[in-house]
């Protein structure tokens, strides 16, 4: 059987992105790091970012919320982080940089300071001004997927028919963002890995991800810090690195054309090979 990807358009910064090319890799910056009382210092993020940047990342995603189970973060604590970091990052990276937030507030500000990316992991769910702002501000969306708010994820039932379930939640951002005026070919479809989801259920969205939206519609797998991926909290980093390698692999062979990762570098080699598998079967097609 051969191993072909769906073509998707991405529009990013006013350009068209054909994604199914070649994998996008993300690496994903955290401002808080775990500790959601301190942030981290913005010279820092930049010299990180631009490492990344330099070590191959396509993207570089800023997230200012907290790194723990907690509720949504409100933008009055999402901004005192997110913009210091920006006014660096801004007027050095090439690459366009996108900003994880729920809130139209802290969209807007993104937005005036440079990001071109906005990831809602609610899927337009919670702020319903954000879709209006976003399509303002002519951002990219990365619409993900969420049962509740971060502080019920572990209390929550597992789902009997989870695949179908996210699909279904899915095209109803679509349809909001649709509502706002936001254009399909911005939007990013991404189903909100460990986000209400538990253990096995994880990877039952990784094999699923092709079927979740619809045909031709650019899909992201963010697998940065998931703990789904090892067995253990003491898995070493091998074993953290060979996770992540079969954890992307079954991504892209469900349809993925973007990862969100913490390290981009862990997971070029891997993808490259797939990619040239994809290249190689799509040119026997033709």
């Amino acid at each position: 059987m051969a191993f072909l990807r769906s073509k998707a358009a991405w529009r990013v910064r006013g350009e068209l992105i054909t994604l199914g090319v070649s994998t996008l890799l993300t690496a994903r910056l955290e401002l808080t790091r775990g500790r959601p009382e301190t942030s981290v210092d913005a010279g820092s993020v930049l010299e990180d970012a631009l490492d990344l940047e330099e070590r191959g990342a396509d993207f570089i995603e800023v997230n200012p919320g907290p790194a723990v189970l907690a509720g949504i973060p409100p933008a009055g604590e999402e901004l005192p982080r997110l913009v210091p970091v920006l006014r660096k990052l801004g007027t050095r990276l090439k690459v366009p940089i996108a900003v994880v937030t729920a809130n139209a507030e802290t969209a807007r500000r993104a937005a005036d300071l440079g990001a071109s990316i906005m990831h809602d992991f609610t899927g337009l769910a919670f702020d319903r001004d954000l879709g209006a702002t976003i399509n303002e501000t002519g951002s990219a969306l990365v619409l993900g997927h969420a049962r509740g708010t971060p502080d019920q994820w572990p209390r929550l039932a597992p789902l009997t028919r989870l695949a179908e379930t996210v699909s279904v939640e899915l095209r109803a951002s679509l349809l909001r963002a649709h509502k706002a005026g936001i254009e399909r070919r911005r939007i990013v479809l991404d189903p909100g890995l460990e986000q209400g989801k538990r253990g096995s259920e994880n990877f039952v969205l990784l094999r699923s991800l092709g079927a979740l939206g619809p045909p031709s519609q650019g899909l992201q797998a963010t697998l940065a810090g998931k703990r789904f991926l090892v067995e253990s909290v003491r898995a070493t980093a091998a074993e953290r690195t060979a996770a992540l390698t079969v954890a992307a692999t079954l991504a892209l062979e469900a349809g993925a054309h973007i990862l969100t990762v913490e390290r981009p570098e862990s997971l070029r080699d891997a993808v490259g090979v797939v990619d040239r598998i994809y290249q190689a079967d799509e040119a026997a097609a033709a």
